[in-house]
This record gives C-alpha cells, sequence and structure tokens, in this order.
C-alpha cells in the first residue's frame, strides 16, 4: 500500500486535493443558497411568478402575513422525495408552459398536508374539531346505509363532504346495484377527512394581525378585522368570505322566521341548508325556531366541536320560577327524534297549555 502511494506523481494529489475541496465547497454553497432561498421575501424568489403573484399578494394583507411561505407549504426537501418530486413538478409545468390558469390551486393531498400544518399553532382548534362531527371521514358519509337507502349518492354532495376531491361521485364510487352494493372505489380516500380545516377557513383571507394594546393605558385600539371563515366554492375552487354570503331566507310555513345573520351562522347554512321552499327544519337545516328564534348557532354550538352540552346554563343558570323545570336537563337534543323538546324548534306551549 505504501508502494501504491508514493507512486501516484505529486501533481495527480494536488489535482485530487483542489478537486475535493472545490467540491466540498459548490456542496455548502448549494446547501447555503438553498436555506437562504426559503428565507427571502418570496416577493424576490417565488412570487416572481406570475401563478403564485395572487397568493402572495392576499397573503401579505392576511393575519398570517408574519410566517414564513415554508411554515405552511414546507420545502423542497421538506418531506424527502414527495415533496421534492411535488415542487419538481411546479417547476416543469411553468416553464414546460402547460399553465391553465394564473393562480394555483390545490390538490386534495396538499389541501390535507396544509391542515396538518395548521395544528402546529391552533392545537385546541383542531382538537374542538376532532371531537365534533366536521372530523367525519368519506367512508362515515358515503358508505351511510342508512342515508343512501333514503337517497342515493350525487355529485352535489361534494359541495359540503368532500369539496377538495379531484374527481366527480362516479371517480370516488361504484353506484352499481342497489344500496347494499355500493362501494368507495378507492380505499385510500375511505379515511379521509371529508370537511377539513380549510373548507371553512380561507389562509389567505385579508385581516390584519392581532394588536392586543396600543399604549400603557391598556386601551385596545379598535383594527378593523374581517370574520376568519370562508365558504369554499367547489365548483369555482374559490373561496367567498362569509360575511359576503348572502343570508338565506327561511319560512316556518307561511310566515317568514327571524332568522340570524352573523357571519358563523351565514357559513353553517351553506351546508346546512332547507329544502328547496326554504322552510325551517326541513333537509339539513337548523334554523331555530319558536322560543329560540332568532338564536344564531354559535350561541349554543361549540365553534370547532360545535358541543351544545354547557350552552343552556348561560342564559338558565337557575330552576325557573315559574314551572319549577331546571331546563338543563330537560331532553332537547335533535338526535333524539322522538323529543317534544327539540331545542330548535321548542315553543312557549312545549311545556305550557294554551289558555283560552
Amino acid at each position: 500500500m505504501k508502494q501504491a502511494e508514493t507512486s501516484i506523481p505529486p501533481q495527480s494529489r494536488k489535482v485530487k486535493y483542489l478537486i475535493s475541496i472545490i467540491g466540498t465547497v459548490a456542496i455548502l454553497l448549494i446547501i447555503v443558497s438553498y436555506l437562504t432561498w426559503n428565507r427571502l421575501d418570496p416577493e424576490n424568489t417565488c412570487a416572481r411568478c406570475h401563478e403564485v403573484a395572487p397568493a402572495h399578494g392576499s397573503w401579505r394583507s392576511s393575519a398570517h402575513a408574519e410566517m414564513q411561505c415554508i411554515d405552511c407549504h414546507g420545502t423542497a426537501l421538506s418531506d424527502g422525495l414527495h415533496s421534492l418530486k411535488e415542487k419538481t413538478g411546479m417547476v416543469v409545468t411553468h416553464f414546460s408552459g402547460r399553465k391553465y390558469h394564473d393562480d394555483l390551486r390545490l390538490t386534495e393531498d396538499q389541501v390535507l398536508e396544509i391542515s396538518d400544518r395548521c395544528i402546529k399553532c391552533h392545537r385546541s382548534e383542531h382538537a374542538g374539531w376532532l371531537a365534533g362531527g366536521h372530523a367525519v371521514n368519506y367512508r362515515e358519509i358515503f358508505m351511510d346505509s342508512v342515508h343512501n337507502a333514503i337517497e342515493k349518492p350525487y355529485w352535489d354532495c361534494l359541495r359540503c363532504h368532500g369539496m377538495f376531491y379531484d374527481g366527480n361521485i362516479n371517480d370516488l364510487m361504484n353506484l352499481e346495484g342497489s344500496s347494499a352494493d355500493w362501494t368507495i372505489k378507492d380505499k385510500k380516500q375511505e379515511l379521509r377527512p371529508a370537511i377539513p380545516c380549510i373548507a371553512c377557513h380561507q389562509i389567505h383571507v385579508e385581516n390584519p394581525v392581532s394588536e392586543r394594546y396600543a399604549s400603557s393605558k391598556n386601551t385596545i385600539r379598535e383594527i378593523k378585522r374581517f370574520p376568519r371563515t370562508s365558504f369554499y366554492i367547489r365548483d369555482e375552487k374559490s373561496y367567498l368570505r362569509s360575511d359576503r354570503l348572502t343570508p338565506v331566507v327561511m319560512k316556518d310555513g307561511d310566515r317568514q322566521v327571524n332568522r340570524a345573520t352573523d357571519t358563523h351562522t351565514l357559513l353553517c347554512q351553506q351546508c346546512h341548508a332547507p329544502n328547496y321552499v326554504h322552510q325551517a327544519g326541513s333537509g339539513d337545516d337548523r334554523t331555530p325556531v319558536g322560543v329560540h328564534e332568532g338564536i344564531g348557532c354559535t350561541a349554543c354550538h361549540k365553534v370547532h366541536s360545535g358541543d351544545t352540552r354547557e350552552s343552556c346554563a348561560v342564559c338558565h343558570r337557575e330552576v325557573s320560577q315559574n314551572c319549577r323545570l331546571d331546563v338543563r336537563q330537560m331532553n332537547t337534543t335533535y338526535l333524539s327524534k322522538n323529543s317534544p323538546n327539540d331545542i330548535h324548534r321548542i315553543r312557549c306551549n312545549s311545556c305550557h297549555e294554551e289558555r283560552q
């Protein structure tokens, strides 16, 4: 071995040494350049591409403006070969000319990846979502034998249950034969959440960052803030801020119902909607009539979980002085179909006999 090493000319050893140094420096430069690129203002990097510019513009005026793009979208190496393939595909698409629109649209895979990243900052909201009905998956929705026996799944089901699904109802399901024969074609789809976080939350929605105190006097500065919710319109692949949603006219028979028009209720009614004649309580609607008429959804339902167990105590803290009933113990749950005290439709005469 010593003889072999001494046989290498000094000039060759210098060349090899120089090549190794240049290679090491080149690798270090690539790593530093990559890390620097990810930390630079996107206006000078990604947003120079016209596809990214609209999203960058809305991000600039959003409550997430102080966060970096990579915090939500990751980098080309953040998820191994998967993210490298995804980012490479974006570059190829950009330079190949196969562009269909200027604004980028997320696939369902990308939506779920971003939703997972939301959890890092929004842990309590995620916990509430997990505990509520909106954490439902595709199998629970589309393989519900009771509902399928009443109505066959069709394209509009995806408007609320599968907003980001990349296909149509026939791509999702095999609907041949009777309802007992129906199956979900793509098994990977079965356990995916049908209503992820950004079905109701637009990440880039225009909103200033919260400012708690404006001076040493602890006075809260009045800042115009928009609602934190938006409705994702599947057909248009775009969001509509919840304060811009059209209020639904509700009727109780021939009478027009005095319904709430707060932004949370407007959002809820996009999916929890009445039938074609707008009768309150029809279809999937939960608009209250009777003694609770005019109350918004979140007056009783916690925003993310939908939980109502503590809501009665907010208004009904003691046993009624009139009928001596603790209304917090009454059977008012909507899930009990035989309950005479459905919280959404309970009236005065549900408990009190009408006087002649």
